[in-house]
Order: structure tokens, then sequence, then C-alpha cells
């Protein structure tokens, strides 16, 4: 199963199957862990999956289980090496350099080459793993696929209280406007990950200047609906701004409070909180409002500026890593369900309500 931690993460994909099942196809039938470890148990020539299932979609787990050559990272491409002797080996590569070549072979072992001793080496964009399409059932993939996004790693450690304060350097309009904003966020990259359908009823917390907001509006389309809340007037004064610019019509203004967004109970499919939790100087109250705002199976994105790109000299922004963000925010009723890989420089993370 080598390639299911390398497909893409696109596509809402619901999951049906049963994890304990999935569980012991994973260990029996499937042979997975001849390739691939789960922490520390297992074997190493594919990656690890135990955080797989935040790092990948269901839709994408199951599409590396049928047609594992769909997509693949060039790092896991098959390399096959032919000796002068005639002898063929496959595997992955390990190291590279002007004299010789290591590579992991099928069986999981180390292998070393020096280059004058080989007839050619040559890389195939293919996956040294085989699709299961043949060998298991629908069924059965759909009880891997379940058992795969029960993978979340380890528990993160809640944090006993917040101990660094608010940063508002993001309320810095020049900033939310700076020259090369979308190279930097990708921000349609980020809208298109999520997948948000049509008619959907979605919700941005700390709209600013609107960046976000008229993505978002376009994606629900004219059936659904946008509530943007920012604390600041002058911001909504932006959003609107940006809004009549685009020429929408689907979009609610709410200025919210430091402790309540002021947003409808039970209605809302997803909120997006941008580069705007850290701001927050009562998170625990405004969390709880988002939590009463979703509906049961409503998602909430919370995207933080990562380490190490800086902005300047007089750079302030606030960063946040996923554990700081998991900390924070999974103790205020929420779980993980995803982490986007999509964006250069943030974390990008979907939760869930928990039940």
């Amino acid at each position: 199963m080598l390639a299911l931690a390398l497909a893409a993460q696109t596509g809402q994909f619901r999951v049906t199957g049963n994890a304990a099942a999935g569980k012991g196809i994973f260990d029996g039938k499937g042979g997975c862990g001849a390739c691939h470890s789960i922490g520390d148990r297992g074997a190493s020539l594919g990656p690890d999956l135990g955080e797989i299932g935040i790092r990948r979609s269901a839709k994408s787990l199951r599409l590396s289980l049928t047609d594992p050559d769909a997509e693949i990272y060039p790092e896991y491409y098959t390399v096959v090496v032919i000796t002068k002797r005639g002898e063929t080996v496959q595997g992955l590569a390990l190291n590279e350099d002007d004299l010789s070549i290591q590579i992991r072979d099928i069986s999981g072992n180390p292998r070393s080459f020096l280059k004058d001793d080989l007839k050619s080496t040559r890389r195939e964009q293919r996956s040294l793993m085989p699709s299961y399409s043949g060998r298991l059932s629908q069924a059965e993939i759909d009880d891997v696929v379940a058992y795969l996004r029960t993978l979340k790693g380890p528990p993160i450690a809640p944090v006993a209280k917040r101990t660094r304060q608010p940063n508002h350097a993001y309320s810095d309009v020049s900033f939310l406007n700076r020259i090369g904003r979308d190279a930097e966020e990708r921000p349609d990259s980020l809208v298109n990950a999520l997948e948000i359908p049509a008619g959907f009823s979605v919700a941005e917390i700390g709209s600013g200047t609107g960046y976000f907001t008229w993505r978002l509006a376009e994606k629900v389309g004219p059936t659904g609906k946008v509530f943007a809340v920012d604390v600041q007037q002058r911001m909504l004064d932006l959003t609107a701004e940006t809004i009549k610019k685009h020429k929408l019509s689907n979009v609610q203004l709410i200025l919210g409070s430091e402790n309540d967004p002021h947003l409808p109970p039970a209605s809302l499919d997803l909120v997006l909180i941008a580069n705007a939790y850290h701001e927050f100087s009562e998170p625990e109250a405004m969390m709880t409002a988002v939590n009463r705002s979703l509906k049961p199976d409503g998602r909430l994105v919370v995207i933080e500026f990562a380490e190490g790109h800086p902005f300047g000299p007089k750079d302030k922004t606030e960063r946040m890593t996923i554990e700081q963000i998991r900390a924070e925010i999974e103790p205020m009723g929420f779980e993980i369900d995803r982490v986007l890989e999509s964006l250069p420089i943030q974390n990008s993370l979907i939760f869930t309500k928990r039940p």
C-alpha cells in the first residue's frame, strides 16, 4: 500500500465502511504491514501511516487503493536498476550521487550500487504498490478507508491556559492588501480544496477586507449565504466594498463582539477563521459560539501562518504550529478531521464538532 500517503487531498467523500473490519484487512488480507508502519509498528518501505487520517481525505485514500499510479510524488517513483551482470532491481531511491545510487528494494532491503557496475538506471512514474481493485471487494476497500481515516496520530495535550497575548498585526490594511498575497496564500486553492457545494451556509470570522468573503460567496452561489463577521466596523466597510465590487448579493455583514460572533444557531455548514484566531481575546467564548452555530455535520476551518516565512524587518505576524492550533481548538468541543498541505506558508486545519 505504498501510495496511500501520496494522493492529493481533494474531494469530499462520506466514509461508509467499518473501521474495525478495515483494521483486520489492513493487518491480514491486505498485507499492508509488509510495506507500511503505524508509529513504531510495521515496515519501512512505504510512508508511515500514523497520521494518514488527517493528512488525506477519504476520497484520495480510496483512489490510492484502486489506482495507486494516479497521483504520486516524484520521491516515490519506482527506480529500476539493471546491472551489467543482468540483474534487475526495483525499489525506491534512498540516495544518489555521481558515483553511486542507494535504493530500498521491494523486499525492504537497502541496496547500494556503483554506477560503473550498472547498465542503466531509470525512474518510472508508477507506484510499487499494486491496485487493490481486483484484490479487495468494494465493501472491503470502504472498510480499509474507514480504518485509515481513524489514524490521526497521538492525542494532542490541551494547553492549560493561553499564555501568549492577542496580536493584532494582521489588522493592518496595507498588509492585507499587499502585493503578492495571492501567490503567498493561494486563496483559490484553499477554497477549492474545501469543496463547498452551491447552496451552503458559510461564515467567515475576521472578514477583514473581504479577501476570502467574496470567494466564499461565489462558491456557495445565489442559493447559498455567507455571513461576514468582524469586530471592527471599518473592516466590515471594506468587506462591503469588496462585495459590491464583485457584484454579490448573498453576503450578510455582522458586527461581532470579542466573545460572540452573533451567528444563527445550528445553521452553518462551514465556518472559516483565516489568520484571525490568534487575535481572539476571549477564545473559549468565541469557539463555544462557533460550535453552537454549526450544524451537526458542520466543519470549522482554522488557518494560521506557519513558522519560517518572514514578511520583512518589521514583521509582527503571529505564527501558530499545527500542534498549537490543535491544543487550543480541540478541547473546545472539536476534533481534528484534516490537515491541508496545499498552502505554502500557512497551517490549515479542518475540524468537526465533537459528538
